[in-house]
Parts: structure tokens; sequence; C-alpha cells
């Protein structure tokens, strides 16, 4: 078994001092699109932690006061549904196009991503977007996704979502209620605040 698995294991050890590998070859040319791919996973890693962030603070906020955190079975089937927040970003649908699009290597690769349809198949298979919510859980994810955005990138979600508010595709019962969470937030936090 040692042999099996020694096999498995890398020869030589990375290092920084690319005259180690070759007198001619400064740089391959692959080495670009790894670094991009790393980039991309970073963000997207980053952005898994704020949405996990964001659903605690939200549910926090919302305790007591919305139905889906005082009900246990509620709360831990919304709680798997934010475990596998945007992991078709992850998928063969999105990944390349994604990572082409937002962390491209040359201007060509962006021009080429397929991005529009990657983002058809992300708003498809992930309902916290307006196009696509369709029930109040997705406002609840769409509201956690807004706040996750506003650690990352700072702002406030709630003037976030007035601005998008004229151009979303939702009912009036679903602003309603997107409006209700972020006076929720908003209640939490000024307490939080408070001496």
């Amino acid at each position: 078994m040692k042999t099996v698995l020694a096999f498995f294991k890398r020869k030589v050890e990375p290092s920084n001092n690319v005259e180690e590998y070759s007198k001619y070859i400064e740089r391959m040319g692959a080495q670009d699109y790894i670094e991009s791919t790393r980039k991309y996973l970073d963000y997207i890693e980053d952005h898994l932690r704020h949405v996990a962030q964001a659903f605690s603070e939200l549910s926090d906020a919302c305790d007591g006061k919305e139905h889906w955190v005082g009900d246990d079975w509620s709360w831990h089937t919304f709680k798997n549904e934010v475990v596998a927040h945007d992991i078709s970003k992850l998928s063969r649908f999105e990944f390349v196009q994604y990572r082409d699009n937002f962390f491209p290597v040359k201007d060509s690769d962006k021009e080429a991503s397929g991005f529009t349809e990657a983002w058809d198949h992300h708003k498809e298979n992930n309902h916290h977007h307006h196009e696509t919510a369709s029930n109040y859980m997705d406002i609840v994810h769409m509201v956690i996704d807004w706040m996750a955005m506003s650690y990352k990138f700072g702002g406030c979600p709630y003037e976030f979502y007035l601005k998008q508010k004229p151009k979303m595709m939702i009912s009036s019962e679903f602003h309603e209620y997107a409006e209700l969470l972020f006076k929720h937030l908003l209640e939490y936090r000024c307490k939080a605040n408070k001496p």
C-alpha cells in the first residue's frame, strides 16, 4: 500500500525559484490560468463564509418574529438550503465561464466566456435572485445574499435593494416581505449597538 501512495506523491516539491525548473522558460502559460482559478475559488470561498455569517445574523434578527426561525424543522431545512448556496458555481455549466468573465487572463477570455448562458443557468438553479424567486424563502435567501455581498464590498444591503427595486421582477407581497426582513435586521443591529 505504501508504494501505491508513494506513486501519487509529488516527486519535486514546488519552488518559487524558476531556474530550478528550466533555464529557458520563465513562466508556463497555464500558470496564469491556475492563478486566475485560485483567485476565483478564493472569491467563492469568501462569499460562502459571508453567506454563513449573514444567515446567522438574519436568523438572530428574525428569532421570535418569523416562522422559519421559530419552527425547528423549517429552520433546519432552510439551513440545509443555505449550506448549498451557489454550489452551481462549481459546475461545468458555470465555473470556467464565471472565472473567464470575472478573472480573465486575456481580454479574449472574457469576450468568449459564455457568461450569459452561465448566468442563466445560475439563476435557474439558485432562486436567490429576483428573476427566479418564487416563494417567501427565496426572498430570505435573496436578502442573505445581499447581506453577504455588503460584508465583502461595503454598503447597506437595504439601500442596494431600494436601488434595484424598480427593476425587480417579484410580486408586491415579496417586496413587502423583503422590507419586513430588513426592518427586523435594522432593529437587531440597533439593539446590538446599544450599550
